[in-house]
């Protein structure tokens, strides 16, 4: 693959991401608002929740109207992975005042959680961890939380923790689709010269739908490669995505106050 095929699929997924978050809040209702991410393997699922929630952080960071994110969380989701913890969302860019937590008993009391929370258009970004797919789950209910999104002008965003693998597969009305893997974080030196550090979280991301708005800035929409695997590092002080291994111009992001994401090369 040439350095320019990198550089335009690059483009294309940083496109995706800054045009979801340039829109998060705003009224024109072709902006996508609705996203699905999935885990690529077993394990990847802490990877996938901690993606959905970075891109929750951006939301409520750009929101004019409101900084508070809901999460909603199937029980079983919890007795599988364990529960999220407190300092760690902190740490992870999502202040603790501003984000609250829902349990939910099943898939069908957390998918009418969901569409009620979008609907009162009082939240940031509604984030809702289901572990797998039920009878409840299917194209007519994910075209439910798609219209909440837009008539509550609310970002939705969907993990199935349980649905490892299966991300091109599942059926969604979600505009854009994300399957996450872990990535390893680069070590940070520490003051005293001996081990490194643990550095910034760091993803493994693969873009396997993107449905743009026709002013998108990037590459068209379609003839992305849906095989392309993007490491993005999570810097949460900035509330920003990174990729220190490839040097290219990049869209600014609505919320990036301190211009991390603007071009570089």
């Amino acid at each position: 693959m040439s350095p320019g095929d990198k550089a335009e699929r690059m483009a294309h997924l940083r496109s995706a991401i800054a045009d979801i978050e340039a829109h998060s809040g705003r009224s024109d209702v072709g902006a996508p608002l609705r996203l699905s991410v999935a885990p690529a393997q077993a394990g990847d699922g802490a990877a996938a929740i901690g993606f959905a929630l970075a891109l929750a952080a951006r939301f409520a960071a750009a929101s004019p109207r409101s900084s508070t994110a809901l999460l909603i969380s199937e029980d079983f989701c919890a007795r599988e992975t364990g529960a999220l913890y407190g300092p760690g969302l902190a740490a992870h860019g999502l202040s603790l005042d501003r984000l609250i937590l829902v349990r939910a008993s099943d898939a069908r009391a957390l998918l009418w959680a969901m569409e009620e929370a979008l609907k009162s258009a009082a939240l940031a970004a509604v984030v809702g961890e289901m572990w797998g797919l039920s009878k409840h789950y299917g194209l007519a209910a994910s075209r439910r939380l798609l219209l909440a999104a837009r008539a509550g002008r609310t970002p939705a965003l969907l993990g199935h923790g349980g649905e490892f693998g299966r991300a091109g597969a599942l059926s969604s009305a979600a505009e854009t689709r994300f399957e996450i893997a872990a990535a390893s974080s680069r070590p940070v030196a520490p003051a005293g010269g001996r081990l490194g550090l643990p550095g910034v979280p760091a993803f493994a991301t693969r873009l396997l739908k993107a449905r743009l708005r026709p002013s998108a800035q990037g590459p068209p929409a379609r003839g992305f490669d849906e095989a392309r695997i993007i490491r993005l590092e999570w810097r949460s002080d900035q509330r920003c995505f990174g990729d220190p291994t490839i040097s290219l111009p990049v869209v600014r992001a609505f919320a990036d106050r301190s211009g991390a994401s603007a071009a570089r090369g």
